[in-house]
């Protein structure tokens, strides 16, 4: 069984419980211009948790878990980045041995503490490293982490210590070798088709910005969507993970749109156990030439609609929906299909998403 997104979120708290109080309110007590971007209900969060007077005493509550990604990059801001350095031009996808000699040498600038929450921050992003640190982190006894991945509501230790792992047979870790050279090669490929579609739409907005009535009526260059929908004036950027900034674009041209995209059931329906999810109307915050990263829309009742966290819509008639709707705070990777959004947010809903 493969690692669960659950298995990375677990990891990562168990990581953050063993930060000490001096540690968590040094990083949280930083200016401003220094904190990443971040949505307006994980800002609450951290700055509820920067007037708390013993922050680690309540960091794992459910009510600031979705600030603990943000947390941990910038209690391991220094020690990223120092790992990036030492691993120089293997910094994207380094073997085993490589990610080892780098934190040996992390070492001896860090506690083990540290390195564990960068580990653990990593393995919870989509990037090419992730499983590795993942499984650093998860069994190298220096970072107390052991037999903590475990996807429970308790971050505690097991009694009976780590999960017993079976000796993979010689085939077995052949096969697996070969799939991560295969799914590492593929990363770069969508890494590197990013990459260039994303200048592509830098420099479309340049030439937009620079002379706009040279763009043509029928949409952005490439394109055959007729009549174009124009965007609201977005005067907000997209709060983007550093994981998510190197795959996606925020300035991708259906960025504010509304477009439809499998969603599973999270949790699922236990009414209808055999529907594992369902097509919704999602905003699109960023983009890549393959995938889009979204926003799912749930509508008025739902498990979501009262969620504190999500966002209700003051115009979702105007932006495409059928409903009255809110908007979840969790961003979903999916694939890129269609000829555009169906529906553009207005610039005050776009607002108050971030």
């Amino acid at each position: 069984m493969g690692i669960t997104d659950r298995d990375r979120s677990t990891l990562l708290r168990a990581a953050m419980a063993r930060v000490e109080r001096d540690g968590l309110k040094e990083a949280l007590a930083r200016p401003a211009p220094e904190l990443p971007q971040v949505p307006k209900p994980v800002s609450n969060a951290l700055n509820a948790l920067r007037r708390h007077g013993d922050p680690a005493a309540v960091v794992d509550r459910p009510q600031y878990r979705a600030a603990l990604p943000y947390l941990a990059a910038l209690v391991s801001e220094a020690c990223l980045a120092r790992a990036v350095e030492v691993l120089g031009e293997h910094a994207d996808d380094p073997s085993r041995q490589q990610l080892l000699d780098a934190v040996d040498q992390l070492r001896d600038s860090f506690p083990d503490v540290i390195i564990g929450v960068m580990l653990a921050s990593v393995a919870a992003g989509d990037m090419a490293a992730s499983d590795l640190c993942f499984d650093l982190a998860a069994t190298d006894e220096r970072f107390g982490l052991a037999g903590r991945a475990a996807a429970t509501d308790d971050p505690s230790p097991s009694p009976a210590g780590p999960r017993p792992v079976a000796n993979p047979t010689p085939e077995q870790r052949e096969a697996r070798r070969s799939k991560k050279m295969r799914d590492a090669d593929e990363r770069r490929k969508k890494q590197e088709a990013a990459r260039r579609a994303g200048e592509q739409v830098r420099r479309a907005r340049r030439q937009e910005r620079a002379n706009p009535a040279s763009v043509p009526a029928g949409g952005p260059a490439g394109t055959d969507a007729s009549p174009r929908r124009v965007s609201p004036r977005l005067t907000r950027r997209a709060a983007l993970t550093p994981a998510q900034q190197a795959e996606f674009d925020r300035l991708d041209p259906w960025v504010g749109g509304v477009v439809f995209a499998w969603v599973a059931f999270d949790p699922p329906d236990p009414t209808r156990p055999d529907v594992d999810g369902k097509s919704r109307r999602c905003v699109v915050v960023a983009g890549s030439q393959s995938h889009l990263l979204v926003r799912p829309g749930y509508s008025e009742g739902g498990v979501k609609s009262r969620d504190w966290k999500s966002v209700p819509l003051r115009h979702w008639k105007r932006a495409g929906f059928d409903q009255p709707t809110w908007i979840a705070v969790e961003s979903l990777r999916v694939p890129r299909h269609g000829t555009g959004p169906v529906g553009w947010l207005t610039e005050d809903d776009w607002n108050a998403l971030w």
